[in-house]
């Protein structure tokens, strides 16, 4: 078996191969000059976050108000409670077993004497800043600033924390009244 011979290319005058197609649309793109941005977007309307919704505060039996007096003395914070149930107007009862828990300015706590069943005045009738009182709690020295009072019995909190604030000049006294209202 005899194979045919192979042909030899003969030299010719064919220019020498060039880059394909797309390496000149590639070389093109890099000398032309930078296509220009897209125009911007729509505004949007930016979402408006929604407020937190604040704790609730607990419900506790009893309000409290209360009534501060420029006739302090400067050996004691002075403060005094009335601890009642009302029941209707001008009909009340007056609760025991209760105590002042109030937060000195220095952080320090202070308990009032435990409430007893009646009534004693605060200071002296007729003088303006008496009120009918069933427990009390004094602090030594008188110290002005910021002062955090509740009621609680047994070791438990019944009604708010009240926050109050002491002047240094005028001395001054605080008289709270904690109330249950009774309902039919």
């Amino acid at each position: 078996m005899t194979t045919p011979p192979t042909e030899t290319p003969l030299p010719t005058d064919t220019p020498p191969p060039t880059d394909p197609p797309e390496a000149n649309e590639a070389s093109a793109a890099e000398s032309a000059p930078p296509a220009p941005p897209p125009p911007p977007a729509e505004p949007t309307a930016t979402p408006i976050p929604e407020e937190p919704t604040p704790t609730p505060e607990p419900e506790f039996p009893f309000s409290v108000t209360y009534f501060t007096h420029d006739t302090g003395s400067p050996g004691e914070v002075r403060m005094t409670a009335w601890i009642r149930r009302d029941s209707g107007p001008g009909i009340y009862k007056t609760l025991a077993g209760f105590q002042l828990n109030v937060t000195a300015p220095d952080g320090s706590t202070h308990l009032s004497e435990v409430s007893g069943p009646g009534t004693a005045d605060s200071t002296m009738p007729g003088t303006g800043d008496n009120h009918r009182m069933n427990t009390k709690v004094e602090i030594r020295p008188y110290t002005a600033g910021e002062y955090t009072v509740f009621l609680e019995e047994g070791g438990v909190q019944v009604s708010p924390a009240t926050k109050v604030n002491l002047s240094a000049n005028p001395l001054q006294y605080v008289h709270f009244e904690f109330f249950v209202t009774e309902t039919e």
